[in-house]
């Protein structure tokens, strides 16, 4: 072949790999941005001043911490409040019955679930003293998260809502989700859940929609009412964590196509990016658990709220302060003022 030619196809050749590399470059972006264009965004107004973007921290090894704002924060650990709201009739804006931080420890390589249980008294900014789910009602998604900041002393960097109808819906999506079942469990869903299949029984079983959402909501005084709900949650959430650990490429494409819609969040679409190109990372660390209050970290009460007697959870601030601060930030809890600088 003449040295002309030659030059000619691989010139050629070089060009057309460029051109479809750029073309499944483009596609990808175009498919990816519709995907982000699917889920219900949040204005953030949060009052943290630090705006540098989330999941920039591979590791934790040279990420800044300190006190921001007086809160806690850690620049390898991201803060996600995740909130199941139910509306309890039309315009009713709902309570978030389920509130779990999810944080993102890159600095220690874990995953972090800590429940907030609803009947924490605790005091609403510029609402007094109520339930802590309360929040929620009187002040949206901005206040709920307020209101743990303000009371528990640590920096939440953002949220997710997730209405219980909706919730019913991403199990489904997923194809059901693997719960352990004490037999007490299993006849509660089959009496209440609303599902036809009524088949399940003390054991390992792949719920439905309407199970797991039933599940997730079960007050019993046989594991001490929201106790035994809290932690049914934190095995929900890291059941559906360990689904997509094992899910294929195109299982977990589908799933997240179907399930954006039915979230909303005050991440942006860069962040909520990031943090899927770093999801196979984040799906691999080991879960851990925690509650507030701890044993030993509340005393029960009855209260007077809006003219009926109710009971509440009365924390002891300081030690679930710290109870959250050591979970989160184990051994390297920030001291200082923080600085990006």
């Amino acid at each position: 072949m003449p040295k002309k030619s030659t030059k000619v196809l691989i010139r050629n050749t070089v060009v057309l790999t460029i051109s479809i590399i750029l073309l499944i470059v483009g596609a990808g972006c175009i498919y990816a941005d519709h995907m982000l264009g699917r889920i219900n965004y949040i204005e953030n107004t949060a009052s943290n001043p630090n705006t540098d973007p989330l999941f920039k921290q591979e590791n934790g090894t040279n990420a800044k911490s300190g006190l921001l704002g007086g809160l806690y924060h850690d620049d390898a650990i991201t803060n996600i409040l995740v909130m199941g709201v139910d509306d309890y009739q039309p315009n009713d804006p709902g309570r978030s019955d389920s509130m779990i931080l999810v944080s993102i420890d890159s600095r220690h390589n874990k995953l972090k679930l800590t429940s907030f249980m609803r009947d924490l008294y605790v005091a609403i900014p510029g609402h007094g003293n109520n339930r802590i789910n309360v929040g929620y009602a009187v002040g949206g998604p901005q206040l709920a998260v307020k209101t743990i900041e303000s009371n528990f002393g640590t920096d939440i960097d953002r949220f997710v809502l997730i209405d219980f109808d909706s919730f019913s819906q991403i199990v489904d999506k997923l194809g059901g989700v693997n719960i352990e079942l004490s037999q007490i469990e299993a006849d509660l869903i089959n009496r209440n859940s609303g599902d036809p299949k009524r088949n399940l029984k003390e054991g390992n079983f792949l719920l439905t929609g309407k199970q797991a959402l039933y599940y997730a909501r079960i007050r019993n005084k046989e594991d001490n009412y929201d106790f035994g709900r809290t932690q049914r949650q934190r095995k929900l959430f890291s059941s559906i964590v360990n689904k997509f650990k094992s899910a294929d490429l195109g299982t977990i494409n589908q799933a997240m196509y179907d399930v954006l819609p039915l979230m909303a969040t005050n991440m942006t679409k860069n962040e909520i990016l990031d943090m899927a190109t770093n999801s196979p990372t984040y799906l691999n660390y080991p879960i851990s658990q925690n509650r507030i209050p701890a044993d030993g970290e509340f005393d029960g009460d009855d209260v007077l709220i809006s003219g009926t007697r109710a009971k509440v959870l009365v924390p002891d601030l300081d030690k679930c302060r710290q109870s959250v601060a050591s979970f989160i930030y184990e051994d390297e809890i920030p001291t200082g003022e923080y600085s990006k600088d």
